[in-house]
């Protein structure tokens, strides 16, 4: 129904231009914006299908691709958050804990330096990447590439996230895991 009703007209504006520090109505900050808004994109490309789902890929093609940049380049940032955090896990090895309890704090520590919007933009590259635009693919290639980027780190971090929806017997989870997994062997 949100796509029915005109909303990507609202939505894509948000995603391209993050407001200043503060929002002054909602009181969010310029990181949990782009949070909120990448969430919703890919919800929605989740779970669209047929011109839903063709009219948001669309979207990505539009002005030469300027979604698409824009996508790469919050992709680039939240991914740099997260080595940096990586680095910082790896600085401060502790004896002391069980390799549970590490392992467990390093993810907690991942996902506060961006790791669930960085998998939530990654998601999103993959959605568009696979949607059988192929300008939209090569736009990101290219993107990639004059950063000195590969494609491996979105699938890495797909692969991460895929891990992460666990093993549970819930065929919903089992599908979007299948989904995502065949996504990643398309890239």
């Amino acid at each position: 129904k949100f796509v029915d009703v005109y909303g990507l007209r609202s939505l894509f504006p948000c995603f391209m231009k993050t407001p200043g520090k503060k929002v002054k109505r909602g009181g969010f900050t310029e990181l949990e914006w782009v949070e909120h808004v990448t969430s919703i994109v890919s919800h929605l490309l989740r779970n669209c299908s047929g011109s839903q789902l063709q009219r948001i890929v669309n979207k990505f093609v539009e002005d030469d691709h300027l979604k698409v940049d824009r996508l790469v380049e919050l992709h680039l940032y939240y991914l740099g958050k997260v080595r940096e955090a990586d680095k910082e896990i790896e600085e401060e090895d502790d004896e002391e804990e069980d390799e549970g309890e590490r392992e467990e704090r390093a993810y907690m520590k991942r996902l506060d330096a961006g790791l669930f919007t960085l998998q939530r933009l990654d998601y999103i590259i993959l959605s568009v990447y696979t949607a059988g635009i192929s300008s939209i693919s090569e736009r990101v290639k290219q993107l990639l590439n004059l950063k000195g980027e590969t494609i491996e780190p979105i699938r890495e971090v797909m692969n991460e996230y895929v891990k992460s929806l666990g093993d549970g017997e819930d065929n919903k989870t089992n599908e979007e895991k299948q989904n995502i997994q065949n996504m990643v062997n398309q890239l």
